[in-house]
């Protein structure tokens, strides 16, 4: 269920990002608002990763609960990348 939810969160995300790509990246708005969205996108990776680190050495998680933290850790990237284009977009 989870991997299902996840699924259609990247899928969604990514169909926004390469629809933003192939209109409107092109030009200095669109590279400007990809930029700020890969930088937000990037700190969510850093993030996800401390907070794996801290988990993997202080929980002892099975490999069912690194693999659901993984499907929430990339649905997470690929959600606030498409997000801050949005957003970004609205707002420049």
């Amino acid at each position: 269920m989870l991997f299902t939810v996840a699924s259609i969160l990247i899928i969604i995300s990514l169909a926004v990002y390469l629809a933003f790509l192939a209109n409107e990246g092109k030009d200095e708005r669109g590279q400007a608002i990809l930029s700020k969205s890969s930088r937000i996108a990037f700190m969510v990776i850093l993030l996800g990763y401390i907070f794996q680190s801290f988990y993997f050495q202080f929980a002892s998680p099975t490999m069912e609960q690194v693999r659901t933290m993984i499907y929430i850790w990339m649905a997470l990237v690929f959600s606030s990348n498409s997000l801050s284009i949005k957003l970004l977009q609205r707002k420049m």
